[in-house]
């Protein structure tokens, strides 16, 4: 693209993990916050975001705006969805504070997948779950797609079970993993 002369906003050093509170259930972090930085943080409180994405270098700001999804998701949602509210620039240089039940509510559900569009979330509130220490992992392998869905769909009814991924590599190469904290 050619370069314009337009004023432009640096906000690369809104990236601060600003408070946790495990006891109540969730963070309050910068937009530009990487998963790797704010995981990181949440895990000295035995808390982690309840949806964290794969790649650590996406911002929780970006995941929101851009609707990221990960293992736990069946569980919880996509990001934005377990997000309780924002604080939004504007593109006229207000800043509102958006929550499901005030009179910025339209913002707040449509903020997500608006890649920036309608503004830049400066400060957000998400929640988080507890953790404990390990992760056991167990690796499922399909060779026929009906009987994969059919126990994609069972391990994601299942109370115990924390995280689940579900990989199709061909037509018979499909394998779930499925994650419980222990």
């Amino acid at each position: 693209r050619q370069e314009n002369q337009a004023q432009r906003l640096d906000v690369r050093d809104f990236n601060q993990v600003l408070h946790v509170n495990a006891a109540a259930g969730y963070v309050e972090v910068e937009g530009m916050t990487p998963y790797a930085k704010l995981t990181a943080e949440c895990l000295k409180h035995a808390v982690m975001p309840a949806v964290v994405p794969q790649l650590k270098s996406i911002t929780i700001g970006g995941a929101v705006v851009g609707c990221g999804i990960e293992s736990s998701s069946f569980r919880y949602g996509l990001v934005h969805e377990t997000v309780r509210e924002m604080e939004i620039l504007l593109g006229n240089g207000a800043t509102v504070l958006c929550t499901p039940d005030n009179e910025h509510r339209d913002l707040f559900y449509g903020f997500p997948n608006s890649y920036g569009t309608l503004g830049y979330a400066l400060k957000l509130k998400a929640k988080v779950v507890p953790v404990k220490p390990y992760v056991k992992l167990t690796h499922l392998r399909f060779t026929e797609p009906q009987p994969y869905f059919a126990e994609l769909a069972r391990q994601c009814d299942r109370k115990e079970v924390d995280f689940v991924d579900g990989v199709v590599f061909g037509r018979n190469e499909l394998r779930i993993s499925v994650g419980q904290f222990s």
